[in-house]
């Protein structure tokens, strides 16, 4: 099957860093690419960047916390529940009068 070439532009300490991380492992930058690009044809996604998979944990975070706060919440009066707002009101005057 016929080869081409890809090229891009990184930052080069990210270059330097990720080089010596590769090289470490017993690979290259040639296998790297690779095995990215085969994988992004296998499964029709592109991996997530660190930017990404930090983003996501924020939204986690966030909605955990929003969880937690919602599930400390009191339980709801059952006796409102059935009932529309312009009833709940109409009792709540009543109440007062």
């Amino acid at each position: 099957m016929p080869t081409v070439v890809i090229s891009g532009r990184v930052d080069q300490d990210t270059k330097l860093r990720a080089d010596a991380v590769i090289r470490a492992a017993g690979s290259t930058i040639g296998n790297v690419i690779n095995d990215v690009w085969e994988t992004i044809a296998a499964t029709g996604e592109i991996p997530p960047s660190p930017a990404h998979v930090d983003a996501q944990a924020s939204k986690r975070a966030t909605f955990s916390s929003f969880m937690d706060w919602f599930e400390a919440l009191p339980p709801q009066n059952e006796a409102f529940a059935g009932m529309t707002d312009d009833e709940i009101l109409e009792g709540r005057v009543e109440d007062y009068a």
